[in-house]
């Protein structure tokens, strides 16, 4: 059969399954619409305790209908064989019967949603389909599916439902409906050769990406160097660039930052944990395992494109060629047209790895074919990394790409890394006095990460984080500080101490040195980086090391080559086979090291300089410094400098000097007089004007803070960006620097400061700097426990934003004394969390709870003592009965993704209501008799009436309001006629948000 027959043959159209599926329900007597209470289930159903018109045989033949409908929608190549089909029917006949048993109401059944009202009639007659062979039994499910979907469908149809429905439960289905027939298509029919290929592939991506490759746990086994990615993956943090937003205030988890997002370009320095995050979103995708908050991409199927390997042929690939590009073994047996059919169907997710690891000639025509996929195919989600400076901020704006900065690691971030790193190591040693000296070495590098400033800056990158943890364990606690020492000393561990530790022998003829593995190792990596390349063919780097062997006699003959190559890729770690006959580094960050080295030898000095215009030599061109002799270091950066002055691009001289500047941490030693023109040249980019030029500044590492100004004089954007690169600088000198912004007038440099907190010890800020800044017009963002911990510092904090699981009933007992007056509650975690009692904050006046479809129990917000409610994200069909209970409420705020209930519950004391709802045929209630008090009435209204007119007359009863509506894809709607001029306002809005037209005054008639 055909991959896509199961979608075809369950694929009824509306108009066939609805008239069959309505013959399972009573008629609707005249006087049926003034009910005003929920109906049991089972009084609508045909059939049950008492005869209301439907036999068993009656069921039978509704069932057999469904059958018939399923195998006519695809009579050449039916799902089923012919002797199967009456056994189908009793099954499904069977399974439709439990609804006259189901002990809810209509309401409670449209609220469980069909997948879960099928899940419920199935476990009602378990062996129904124990007779049924697999296609007969996937039939089934798509038979019993539809079924619900259109059980559901037919009660909120109903008179007495639609008065009280959910509404946006009844949007959902809606939508459904009106999706289903590409909702089905998108499914592989189980058996097919679509559904085993895709079960093959996604296992073997869960194989290929499920372990992380961890540095330096392998200096005994090669094993140890695979840690299970559901234990080594830490969940980073991602800033978004929208409004110019600062990145310290807008901190989110990945999960936060990609809910709703269908598009993404994230940008992060070497070692952040880019690459990583990405094979965390493709295992998630392959074990659909993603957490709720990305529930919307369940189901997808993932495709890893490292541009890396998709550079290495000519032309970019289209979907057929995905897999073969990047070497999957699997591209051979891939069905005809999968992949189009996968990305077709929206269940594609396009993981587009490293933009930086192309040459800069070669990425406007990846943007172009990244811009063809997506008008091919753009239901999909994508994801593009890049190094930051890569390419231009908004790259992709134009077709909807958010853009995110991966963040570094936070102090609580590196602590979390630490522990489970040994944590790794621990499942590797089995000695009681082995596994001591891990917790030793443990909690020593733990405190000198918090006493050494210097020591902790290196580690807030995943990368080098584990390079520390190795080296710290390696060398038995003793740690060189700078970046330079960390690589030398990691070199030295890799290809000289592994092998030693392991006593394993060099083979026979073969006398690698340290220093020899590095001349080699370096020529390869020099090769990539000269022709903008992170892998190389085998065969290449086999070439590469013949033309040293020769000036290497004592390490092998030039027709050794072979071997020498071998050795280096399976005994040094530092080489992989990312694969078949390919060969890259296990980090950029060697590669651009032993590279940097190798330039400097080579005295291509004018080829460093002059290629500091490209992104990827920025390392390069740093670490060369370090390598280089005195003579050699001042000749470069005097180029650098000069490129800068002579360049009539000001993007460009600010490129050159401030990669110049950001050279000096690597110039141990240089010429006064160049660290001179460096620092003049520095100096002229300061101060900074925009979060991008603090960013970029921080780079140049402490240098820039005896560079920078004090606060007068600045301007507030100027202000604020330079307590930005303060922050990103961090230490103690800077901590100094911060506190001297504690009284800058304007309130966003102030804001900037408080939200540096995350940047510094928890303790040293709050009492060098929050201590002393006024925080009237200030929102506090408290993100980690050890900043809880520090609450005692402070004597009050009228606004205050907690994130994560924070809040606790010790949390509200610490704010009591802090007179908090707006509290805004923001929860990431998809596990259901119970909010205390906010009854002790009795200055509280203000309370906005983000994420309320986590929250276990809604009612204990009633509790609060504030005046001003605001509850985002509410569950569908949430129950605010609980809101007679805040006697102090008086402005309420109410959305939800999918629209919110108009409330009807009576709340006699809110002056001013704002709902981001959903309108229905039903029309508004009536506010005026719920609400008497209202004088101010926000309505963004989101319509799902496409028949009869919308009556909104009842808005006119409100007397006192001013009333502004905003109407989302209105149909038919009247009864405004007769509002004042003065008190209502009317738009009209596309789902896309445009088309807006403001309505004031005496309207006749108007539709959308």
């Amino acid at each position: 059969m055909d991959p896509a027959s199961i979608g075809t043959t369950a694929r009824i159209a509306s108009a066939v399954a609805r008239p069959i599926i309505a013959r399972l329900f009573v008629q609707e007597g005249p006087g049926a619409g003034l009910v005003d209470k929920p109906v049991r289930v089972s009084r609508l159903i045909g059939w049950g305790g008492e005869k209301r018109g439907l036999s068993n045989l009656d069921m039978w033949k509704i069932a057999r209908e469904l059958v018939k409908a399923a195998i006519d929608a695809n009579p050449h190549e039916p799902p089923v064989k012919s002797d199967e089909r009456e056994a189908l029917a009793d099954a499904l006949a069977a399974t439709l019967s439990a609804l006259g048993e189901l002990e809810m109401d209509d309401v409670q059944a449209v609220r469980l949603g069909r997948v879960e009202l099928a899940r419920r009639l199935t476990a009602a007659r378990g062996d129904a389909t124990r007779d049924l062979s697999a296609d007969a039994t996937a039939l089934y499910d798509s038979l019993l599916d539809l079924s619900c979907l259109h059980i559901l469908h037919f009660f909120t149809q109903r008179s007495t439902f639609v008065a009280r429905a959910q509404v946006a439960q009844t949007r959902m289905l809606d939508e459904t409906l009106r999706l289903l027939d590409a909702l089905v298509d998108r499914i592989p029919r189980p058996g097919s050769a679509d559904e085993e290929f895709e079960t093959r592939y996604l296992a073997h991506l869960e194989r290929k990406y499920g372990k992380l490759n961890i540095f330096g746990l392998d200096l005994s086994d090669p094993g140890q160097a695979n840690w299970p990615l559901d234990t080594a993956y830490l969940n980073l943090e991602l800033a978004s660039q929208r409004d110019g937003g600062s990145p310290s205030a807008n901190r989110r988890r990945v999960e936060e930052a990609f809910t709703g997002c269908n598009r993404a370009m994230l940008r992060g320095m070497a070692g952040s944990g880019k690459t990583t995050l990405l094979q965390w979103l493709a295992v998630s995708a392959a074990q659909n395992s993603f957490p709720d908050e990305l529930a919307e991409l369940r189901g997808r199927v993932p495709f890893v494109l490292p541009l890396r390997a998709l550079a290495q042929t000519p032309g970019m690939p289209g979907p057929e060629r995905f897999l073969h590009a990047v070497g999957n073994m699997l591209h051979g047996l891939q069905p005809e047209h999968w992949a189009d059919r996968v990305l077709h169907s929206g269940r594609g997710m396009v993981l587009i790895d490293g933009v930086d690891e192309i040459s800069e000639s070669e990425r406007p025509g990846v943007r172009r074919w990244l811009l063809d996929l997506i008008e091919l195919y753009p239901r999909n989600f994508f994801l593009v990394t890049t190094r930051p400076s890569a390419v231009d901020t908004h790259w992709l704006e134009e077709v909807d790409f958010a853009e995110f900065n991966l963040l570094p690691m936070t102090r609580q971030d590196v602590d979390r890394f630490v522990h489970r790193w040994h944590d790794a190591v621990l499942t590797t040693v089995g000695e009681p006095e082995e596994r001591q000296a891990v917790e030793r070495c443990r909690e020593a590098l733990r405190a000198s990460l918090r006493q050494k400033h210097d020591l902790y800056r290196l580690a807030t990158n995943p990368l080098m984080c584990a390079l520390i943890c190795a080296l710290h364990r390696d060398r038995l606690t003793h740690l060189p500080e700078r970046r330079m020492e960390l690589y030398a000393a990691a070199l030295t561990m890799l290809l000289v101490r592994r092998d030693k530790e392991r006593e394993i022998p060099a083979p026979p003829g073969l006398a690698p040195t340290e220093e020899a593995q590095v001349q080699l190792l370096q020529r390869v990596a020099y090769w990539l980086i000269r022709n903008g390349r992170s892998e190389a063919a085998q065969s290449t780097a086999v070439r590469i090391i013949r033309e040293k062997l020769p000036a290497m006699p004592h390490l092998a003959p030039p027709d050794r080559a072979q071997d020498v190559f071998r050795y280096l890729l399976l005994r040094s770690g530092l080489l992989r086979e990312p694969s078949a006959g390919m060969v890259d580094f296990i980090h950029r960050t060697f590669q651009d090291y032993l590279g940097a080295k190798a330039a400097v030898e080579a005295e291509d000095l004018d080829l460093l300089a002059e290629s500091g215009r490209d992104d990827q030599w920025d390392d390069v061109v740093r670490l060369a410094v370090g390598h280089a002799r005195d003579s050699e270091r001042a000749y470069l950066l005097r180029k650098l400098v000069a490129l800068g002055d002579q360049s009539a691009d000001p993007k460009l001289r600010r490129r050159y000097h401030l990669l110049a500047a950001a050279c000096l941490e690597h110039a141990t030693t240089l010429d006064p007089a160049v660290r001179a023109a460096v620092l003049l040249r520095a100096g002229e980019l300061i101060p900074p004007a925009s979060p991008a030029d603090a960013e970029q500044l921080a780079t140049a590492g402490d240098i820039v803070l005896d560079l920078l100004p004090r606060p007068e004089g600045l301007g507030p954007e100027q202000a604020r960006a330079t307590v930005m690169t303060i922050a990103r600088i961090g230490g103690a000198a800077a901590l100094d620097q911060m506190a001297r912004f504690q009284g800058v007038p304007d309130r966003i440099v102030r804001q900037e400061v408080a939200a540096s907190w995350p940047y510094f010890d928890a303790r040293s800020f709050a009492e060098d700097v929050l201590a002393g800044l006024p925080m009237d017009d200030l929102t506090l963002h408290l993100s980690a426990p050890e900043q809880v911990a520090c609450l005692d510092v402070l004597d009050r904090v009228p606004h205050l934003s907690v994130r994560g699981q924070l809040l606790t009933a010790g949390l509200v007992e610490s704010l009591v004394p802090l007179r908090v007056h707006s509290l805004s509650v923001a929860l990431s975690s998809a596990v259901s969390f119970s909010v205390p009692s906010l009854a002790p904050l009795d200055g509280l006046r203000r309370l906005v709870v983000e994420s309320c479809d986590v929250i276990e129990e809604l009612a204990v917000l009633a509790e609060s003592p504030a005046e001003e409610l605001t509850l985002h994200r509410l569950p569908a069909g949430a129950d605010l009965g609980f809101l007679t209970g805040a006697a102090q409420l008086r402005s309420l705020t109410l959305s939800s993704p999918h629209g919110v209930p108009l409330p009807t519950v009576p709340l006699p004391r809110i002056t001013s209501l704002t709902v981001d709802g959903v309108l229905t045929d039903a029309g508004v209630p009536e506010f005026a008799a719920a609400h008497p008090a209202l004088t101010s009435l926000t309505l963004r209204l989101t319509c799902q009436s496409y028949q009869a007119p919308v009556d909104l007359s009842p808005l006119r009863d409100v007397p006192r309001a001013k009333i502004d509506i905003t109407l989302v894809d209105a149909g038919k709607v009247h009864g405004l006629e007769s509002f004042p001029a003065d008190r209502v306002v009317v738009r009209h809005e596309g789902r896309s948000g445009t088309d807006r037209r403001p309505r004031t005054g005496l309207l006749r008639r108007f539709r959308a």
